[in-house]
């Protein structure tokens, strides 16, 4: 390669020093270790959800204490069933109405039926006897009479052919009436069974052992408590089994390109001061969440597991810090 020594001790110069701050950025990112906070949560966890209303809210009207160990059937959170229990009794006040209408209306259109056979039946017998007197030659009763019998032959076949129109008519409607019935019967069935379902969710109990843990709200990070006001498919509580414990972190996205899984960390829980166990991050997330509660920046969650194993007085809920290996 051609040049100057100048230029040549120039170029030098440039290689060594973008050697020199690839070679600091390096060492930088090897010694960057930030503090994560977590929090001991249960892998086997009981989730307790907001149920399904009809106006998609619900009220806490019991919530087990915090930290209260429960075992399979004890009763942990209850939601105010009061707006279900009052629109199944206006359900059924309804379908009572519904009932007594549909039954007025099904008598008076069998009424209608019979009726409408009677006339048909009255219409036929009256044709047989025109047709009688039709077939009755004109040379016995002269032309007149002969000619106003076959006019009356025709009328009275008129009348049996509206009638019997008449029977399907009043038949079509008595069963259409049925039918319908029928329809708002099974759909009471469908509402009464959703609505005992409901009630039936309005009272969760445990289905395992472990530790009432309250949740806290997504938007305010408030936890939940008797008389709050929740929303569907809000997670409100939890049953914590402790012998399946990991920690849940939080890592702000300023700190997320430098820290990978399966990186060995020590572990320090507030509860339990001057001890420290050895972890591994098992996971990160790769897409970020707001925490309102916590400022505008977004954070990604990640599991990191427990190598030791059962710790005495760790439950699920102690918050923890989470320190990188150097």
């Amino acid at each position: 390669m051609g040049g100057s020594p100048a230029k040549l001790v120039m170029l030098r110069h440039v290689f060594i020093s973008v050697l020199l701050s690839t070679l600091h950025a390096s060492v930088a990112a090897r010694d960057y270790s930030p503090l994560l906070t977590g929090e001991v949560y249960s892998r086997t966890a009981q989730n307790i959800f907001v149920p399904q209303t009809s106006n998609w809210r619900a009220t806490i009207s019991f919530m087990a204490q915090e930290g209260m160990e429960v075992k399979p059937g004890d009763q942990v959170v209850a939601f105010d069933g009061t707006a279900v229990l009052n629109g199944l009794e206006q359900l059924r006040e309804k379908q009572r109405t519904q009932e007594a209408i549909a039954e007025r209306d099904l008598a008076r259109l069998d009424k209608e039926v019979i009726q409408a056979q009677y006339a048909a039946e009255q219409a036929e017998a009256a044709l047989e006897l025109a047709n009688l007197k039709a077939e009755i030659p004109k040379g016995l009763i002269g032309a007149i009479e002969h000619s106003e019998n076959q006019l009356a032959k025709e009328r009275e076949k008129k009348h049996l052919n509206d009638a019997l129109k008449q029977l399907v008519e009043k038949q079509q409607r008595f069963q259409s009436r049925q039918q319908q019935a029928d329809l708002d019967r099974q759909k009471f069935r469908l509402s009464e069974s959703w609505s005992q379902e409901m009630l039936m969710r309005v009272s969760v109990k445990a289905t395992q052992k472990g530790y009432v843990i309250h949740s806290n709200h997504p938007w305010t990070g408030a936890k939940f408590q008797e008389g709050d006001n929740v929303r569907t498919s809000f997670k409100v509580a939890e049953v914590a089994d402790a012998d399946d414990l990991a920690l849940r972190i939080w890592v702000n996205a300023v700190d997320r390109p430098h820290i990978e899984a399966n990186v060995p960390v020590k572990i320090f829980f507030d509860a339990l001061p001057g001890n420290s166990v050895d972890g591994q991050i098992e996971f990160l997330s790769e897409s970020a969440t707001k925490r309102p509660e916590w400022g505008d920046a977004a954070y990604f969650e990640g599991t990191v597991t427990i190598n030791t194993g059962k710790i005495s007085g760790l439950l699920p809920g102690m918050s923890a810090m989470v320190e990188f290996d150097q």
